[in-house]
């Protein structure tokens, strides 16, 4: 009787045993997918019970890094996950050998041999693979005389949005690309034709296996608010009109105080004076040396619209940072960097 008690004992310790995942110190494979997509960024997970993320450490052999060297730590009672994100290419993604430090001791986890797969083409596909991809806001602005830029705030989990590129594009360029955790936030700057009243493109979505479409309108809400000012005030019908009605109200004014002798009439010519002298008063010029790049966006990464073919006198239209903005020849706008300028 007392043996089959300590049969009976040992049969529950070992089944009790086998069923912890975990022993102290111990780390295996959370999650691995099983296929990837050719430029797809994908999570690896790791369980452990180490609480104390500084007593750990992971060594990824071969050319396959994490995007991040920071893991995304989940804890879940007893068990923490550990997740790194990794992008895929080629047709095989292969880790040889993954190695964790615990505690000074060091633990050899097996390679990993993960499938790349193709995607099948897709009209308008713009490359990005992710998973709610999402257009937070964009903006639409004159670009030139024939076309329009259009500022797109996106985000997406697992994605590669760093790769977007929409066929359609005649100009595109990515600012403020952040990624924290699976999350990826860019600024995506796209110059189309003025005529375009859509843009319409396609992301490949990992969560429900087939593309997806996105279409925003191209409305100008308020052409010279875009444009961050007038760029061709002699264009406008009315300016003469609105130079001299200005200056007579200013003229008035002063004659109504001589006549009156009333300071309401003088501060009204003050005011009247000022708003004239505001719009009026020719904005700064500045001499830009040939072969200098016009960039589309005021950044060092965005896209180059074309070179100052001659050196070049123009209006300064705004600054941002190391950028000034100018108006090139046939209307085009664009940035141009200070070390671009000439001296005089």
């Amino acid at each position: 009787m007392r043996n089959i008690y300590s049969y009976t004992l040992l049969l529950i310790t070992f089944l009790v045993l086998s069923s912890i995942n975990l022993v102290a110190g111990e780390i295996n494979y959370s999650y691995v997918p099983k296929k990837v997509y050719d430029k797809q960024v994908f999570p690896i997970s790791f369980l452990t019970n180490i609480q104390d993320s500084k007593k750990i450490k992971f060594e990824f052999y071969g050319d396959k890094k994490p995007v991040l060297e920071e893991p995304v730590i989940i804890k879940n009672g007893s068990n923490v996950f550990y997740t790194f994100y990794f992008k895929a290419s080629g047709r095989l993604f292969y880790i040889p050998k993954i190695v964790v430090t615990i505690n000074g001791k060091r633990e050899k986890l097996s390679g990993l041999k993960i499938p790349v797969k193709k995607l099948p083409k897709s009209k308008n596909f713009s490359g990005v693979i992710a998973s709610g991809l999402k257009i937070k806001n964009h903006q639409v602005s004159v670009y030139d005389e024939k076309t329009n830029l259009i500022a797109i705030s996106l985000e997406a989990h697992d994605a590669n949005l760093e790769d977007i590129y929409i066929p359609s594009a005649l100009k595109d360029g990515i600012e403020n690309a952040k990624r924290e955790g699976s999350k990826m936030e860019i600024n995506y700057y796209i110059v189309l034709p003025a005529e375009d009243g859509v843009l319409n493109f396609t992301y490949f979505d990992t969560i429900k296996e087939s593309f997806v479409e996105k279409t925003i309108p191209i409305i100008m809400q308020d052409a010279s608010v875009a444009a961050q000012t007038d760029l061709n005030p002699k264009d406008d019908s009315f300016e003469t009109l609105k130079k001299y009605l200005l200056i007579g109200l200013s003229v008035l004014f002063v004659l109504l105080f001589l006549w009156k002798r009333d300071f309401f009439y003088l501060v009204m010519a003050v005011i009247s004076s000022a708003v004239l002298l505001t719009f009026y008063t020719p904005l700064a010029t500045v001499c830009v040396k040939e072969g200098s790049p016009l960039y589309i966006i005021p950044t060092s990464n965005s896209t180059t619209s074309i070179h100052i073919d001659k050196r070049y006198k123009t209006t300064k239209l705004a600054e941002r940072n190391d950028f000034v903005k100018i108006e090139y020849t046939n209307g085009t706008i664009g940035w141009i960097k200070h070390e671009d300028l000439c001296e005089d």
